[in-house]
């Protein structure tokens, strides 16, 4: 049987990560003491690296990069549909 996922809010997340980056403990011992996989505690230690404040954001929300490219494609799109429509 599989255990049920759990979904731990971001400040849960930014907490783990600071206690294993204070460096007083190890991260299997953060894990144990939170009840969390290590596995998971790891996902979330190089996604704070790699993302910094960026990091947890949620599902379905962009970081500002991925808006803005998102918006310029966009609008990419609709001026190329303004430019076939001003050819005919």
């Amino acid at each position: 049987m599989r255990k049920k996922r759990t979904a731990h809010p971001k400040e849960f997340k930014q907490e783990a990560v600071r206690l294993v980056q204070a460096g007083d403990r190890s991260a299997m011992e953060v894990a144990a003491s939170l009840k969390i996989d290590p596995s998971l505690l790891s996902k979330w230690v190089k996604a704070s690296q790699e993302e910094g404040p960026d990091a947890f954001r949620g599902h379905g929300k962009r970081t500002v990069l991925e808006e803005e490219n998102w918006r310029l494609k966009l609008q990419n799109k609709q001026l190329s549909q303004e430019l076939e429509f001003l050819k005919k």
